[in-house]
């Protein structure tokens, strides 16, 4: 079975009975395998849709203070910032 496309959503709680749901289509272009295309998916998802700029904002103090905080703290922070380019406004990949 070959895959031509895959699509990825994701539901987020925002509070006060509120949510938001963002999701992309992926065509296969040549030889990408089906997890490759679901990893870019989910990438996209959560750079440009999930992630929120007190989120952002949050990772970026964690790093500007990285000496006082433990290792996992950092890590995570660094994570959330991985592949984010808010000037970019492009797919991450």
């Amino acid at each position: 079975m070959k895959v031509t496309k895959i699509y990825y959503k994701k539901l987020s709680n925002l509070g006060n009975y509120e949510n938001e749901e963002i999701g992309i289509e992926l065509e296969a272009e040549g030889k990408e395998t089906a997890l490759e295309l679901l990893n870019k998916a989910r990438l996209f998802v959560r750079v440009h849709g999930i992630l929120q700029a007190r989120e952002i904002e949050k990772a970026h103090k964690v790093l500007s203070s990285k000496e006082s905080r433990c290792w996992s703290e950092v890590q995570n922070a660094m994570n959330t910032l991985e592949g984010f380019d808010h000037d970019k406004g492009e797919l991450p990949f």
